[in-house]
């Protein structure tokens, strides 16, 4: 054997080790075996939401029918308790028709189109599409407010 010379300096003793932020741990995957048997626990545990709903349902099925609402029922009538009639609700809002009329006089595209008409242009069929639903929307809105659109003729006129 060798003989080697004692030294102060210390040289490693062993391999050094790797720092704990380079080390990678991969988890080794170990076989789990399953269990024989229930989970332990109470009986009285909480049921999970599934099997809370499923246990419901099938609890309001087993219900028995006869068993009605537990809402009181007069069984003597009063005169007092006769139903006041509601009043009527308008199926047709006079102040919104009214208001959608005025919108539509008032609408300033509208107007153009109608003078470029008057002038004989040609409009594109976007344009004269615009114009008919809003003169045919402006004559149902007359009719249902009850005024007369040919009553403006009559009056120009008399002049």
């Amino acid at each position: 054997m060798t003989r080697r010379k004692k030294t102060r300096k210390t040289g490693p003793l062993a391999a050094a080790k790797k720092p704990k932020s380079e080390l990678e741990r991969t988890p080794t995957v170990s076989k789990v075996t399953p269990g024989k048997g229930r989970k332990p626990g109470s009986r009285m545990n909480e049921l999970s939401e599934a099997t809370r709903r499923k246990l419901s349902a099938s609890e309001k099925s087993q219900q028995d029918p006869r068993i009605g609402s537990k809402k009181p029922v007069e069984l003597v009538t009063s005169v007092t308790a006769s139903v006041a009639p509601k009043p009527a609700q308008k199926a047709f809002d006079e102040e919104a028709a009214f208001a959608e009329l005025q919108a539509l006089e008032n609408d300033p595209r509208l107007q153009s189109l109608l003078e470029r008409l008057d002038q004989e242009e040609q409009l594109s069929d976007a344009d004269l599409r615009y114009v008919d639903e809003r003169t045919e929307r402006f004559s149902q809105l007359a009719e249902q407010l009850g005024i007369d659109l040919n009553d403006d003729d009559e009056w120009e006129d008399d002049d």
